[in-house]
């Protein structure tokens, strides 16, 4: 079959890969993609996301921000004017860059994952007929974003941005709040690659923290940051350990650039309330279905919305049971008492008794492992995710 659509994806982080970058690299690695598309890559020489584009193999062009602005975050960050000019100045580079590439590759479209990559994306098509569709892998509310912030971000939405792909339509809703037209703003939710997801029977993990046979093991996974909940969790363990309940507590992940003392105060709570018998912080880890497959719980603790969860899919695609925070994205992955629980976020009370509800209750965890595997195979596949992406180029595109 003949490739249909020629698209550039635009990506600038040059460091460790995040959410977006994995849903990108599935993304591009799905035999369909691979069939339909004629796919090329902007982003940082060198970087682990170029590596690991290299091996899809997927050509590359070299993109990127300097470092000062390619490290700095804007979620509830406020700038200096001086910071502001920089980042006004490395944005005009980025984008000379971007039509530089675009002029030679000429796509049909062009997608962005970050909020910088999508304003030098959408700067570098303007004034052209090529669409650019921005991968919003964000909320953009008050919860995250200064008004400032949102103000600039629906400004060039509206300027810029043919069409804005949420992966909630929670994260979609905020968009509309933020003035953008609804008929720009379509929901992709994301979605997993299901071959990659199978239960594992590895014990390294468990053999490493010297668990227990019937010992359970309750996990948090992701970037370690404020609002993912990691100090709530902690409290949450805390709590139980106090009640004599059986089980351990692994934060599995770590913290980027400016978090670093949010991880350092973290490691210091467990000191201080002598909890290193039950709590074990855990790099991150290469293969992520088989350290799921060895907890017997996942947690999600986010006490802002999140904009979806990817975390408690890949959970629940391997049979773990999961409680997760009933907010953002979340609520639309889960069927609450089918194929997980929702507790409310930052309540110990509401996670405390789910957990012991689950945990005392076997059929009701083997039911819940069930249900989460059919969930994922029925709605939250890669191939769903590819074939969503298609339909809206092909709506923007005309082919």
């Amino acid at each position: 079959m003949a490739k249909h659509r020629r698209l550039l994806f635009v990506d600038h982080v040059s460091k460790v890969l995040g959410g977006a970058e994995f849903n990108l690299l599935e993304l591009l690695g799905l035999p369909a993609a691979r069939q339909r598309w004629e796919v090329q890559v902007a982003c940082p020489p060198g970087s682990p996301l170029e590596t690991a584009v290299a091996r899809i193999p997927i050509p590359r062009h070299a993109y990127g921000f300097a470092p000062a602005l390619n490290e700095l975050r804007v979620v509830g960050r406020r700038f200096s004017p001086l910071a502001k000019i920089r980042a006004w100045r490395e944005l005009q580079t980025a984008t000379a860059r971007l039509r530089s590439i675009v002029a030679g590759f000429q796509p049909d479209a062009v997608i962005s994952c970050t909020n910088k990559d999508h304003f030098a994306a959408g700067a570098a098509v303007q004034g052209t007929q090529i669409p650019s569709v921005w991968w919003v892998n964000d909320i953009i509310s008050a919860d995250f974003f200064g008004w400032p912030v949102r103000r600039v971000f629906a400004s060039k939405a509206r300027q810029l941005a043919t069409r804005l792909l949420p992966v909630s339509d929670f994260g979609r809703a905020a968009l509309l709040q933020e003035g953008i037209p609804a008929d720009r703003v379509t929901t992709i939710h994301n979605g997993i690659p299901l071959a990659r997801y199978q239960r594992s029977n590895s014990t390294l993990l468990r053999e490493q923290l010297r668990l227990g046979t019937n010992e359970p093991l309750i996990g948090l996974v992701g970037r370690i940051t404020p609002w993912k909940g990691q100090d709530f969790f902690l409290r949450l363990a805390q709590a139980w350990a106090a009640q004599g309940r059986p089980g351990r507590f692994a934060i599995i992940g770590r913290a980027f650039n400016e978090d670093a003392p949010f991880e350092t105060t973290l490691k210091q709570f467990v000191r201080t309330h002598r909890l290193e018998s039950k709590v074990h912080f855990v790099a991150f880890q290469a293969d992520i279905a088989a350290t799921l497959s060895q907890l017997d719980l996942l947690l999600h603790c986010s006490t802002k919305p999140e904009p979806f969860g990817r975390v408690i899919i890949e959970a629940m695609a391997v049979g773990v049971p999961v409680i997760a925070a009933r907010a953002g994205g979340v609520p639309e992955i889960v069927t609450d008492g089918v194929d997980a629980g929702l507790a409310e976020p930052g309540n110990l009370e509401s996670y405390i008794g789910q957990i012991t509800a689950l945990l005392g209750n076997p059929p009701k965890r083997t039911a819940w492992a069930i249900a989460g595997r059919r969930t994922v195979e029925q709605r939250f596949t890669l191939d769903r995710v590819f074939a969503d992406f298609d339909r809206v180029l092909g709506e923007i595109t005309g082919k």
